[in-house]
């Protein structure tokens, strides 16, 4: 059986991108701490960042996706 309401999670590229133009220029510790905080949000309670999070770009990429979806919207069609 299939479920009638399909939920749709529309992102804000927008944004995000405007959230990784700032954080661009920010000091590697900025960034790192900012993940930190981000991974203890959704329920990690590490104190130091995976082996993926280790490069400047790896950790834009992931906060750069954070903020697409959480300045986006969730929908049920």
């Amino acid at each position: 059986m299939t479920n009638p309401v399909k939920t749709v999670i529309q992102v804000n590229v927008e944004m995000a991108l405007e959230v990784a133009q700032q954080l661009e220029l920010a000091p590697y510790t900025q960034l790192s701490s900012y993940c930190l905080e981000i991974l203890r949000e959704i329920g990690c309670g590490s104190t130091e960042l995976p082996v993926n999070l280790q490069t400047r770009d790896q950790q834009l990429n992931f906060i750069t996706g954070f903020a697409s979806y959480a300045f986006g919207e969730v929908q049920s069609v």
